[in-house]
């Protein structure tokens, strides 16, 4: 039986036992061998996945028997765009242990992060993906639209990334989202 929870401080090695396995095999395929190592230890320093818990975001993870199986890190946080007058979920990342891939642990993390975005009456969850992800099929299952592309500028690298939108429905309203998609 999976347990989904918030993770603590403490949690923190179990967050990194997950990226070591995913992050870089990923990556790899897509990015060089030294982007791969520079984004690594920036995003997944003990002291950068602490500070991130300390300023807002939230991660949560999946476990079976106490072993993490994933996790979905998240914020609550105002739409950059200024399209929606609500605050929105950022996705900042989810990432799940190849081995127990396909198994449904993806969608139980997304879809309690969108429990978490209707109960904030957040009228969507927007995500970055590299454009040459495969975890785009995933997000296009789940119901996310291409929202914009862009470049980001990241230490001596840059990220080719969409940023894809899902919209929310809270029970209360639906908002519809426009598409600004830049070619």
């Amino acid at each position: 039986m999976y347990k989904i929870r918030i993770a603590f401080i403490s949690d923190i090695p179990k967050i990194i036992e997950v990226a070591e396995a995913v992050w870089k095999q990923t990556y790899r395929a897509f990015l060089s061998e030294e982007q791969v190592e520079y984004m690594y230890e920036k995003m997944y320093s003990p002291e950068f996945i602490q500070w991130q818990m300390q300023t807002g975001t939230t991660y949560l993870m999946c476990l079976e028997n106490e072993k993490i199986l994933g996790f979905v890190a998240y914020e609550i946080k105002e739409d950059v765009y200024g399209l929606l007058k609500n605050e929105i979920i950022y996705l900042h990342r989810i990432y799940i242990k190849q081995d127990t891939q396909g198994k449904g642990i993806g969608k139980l993390l997304m879809n309690e992060v969108i429990k978490i975005a209707q109960k904030n009456h957040c009228p969507c969850i927007q995500l970055n993906v590299h454009r040459k992800n495969t975890a785009m099929y995933f997000y296009k299952k789940m119901g996310f639209e291409l929202f914009e592309k862009t470049d980001i500028a990241y230490g001596p690298y840059w990220l080719n990334d969409y940023i894809l939108r899902k919209s929310i429905v809270d029970g209360l309203q639906s908002t519809e989202i426009r598409l600004n998609v830049i070619g």
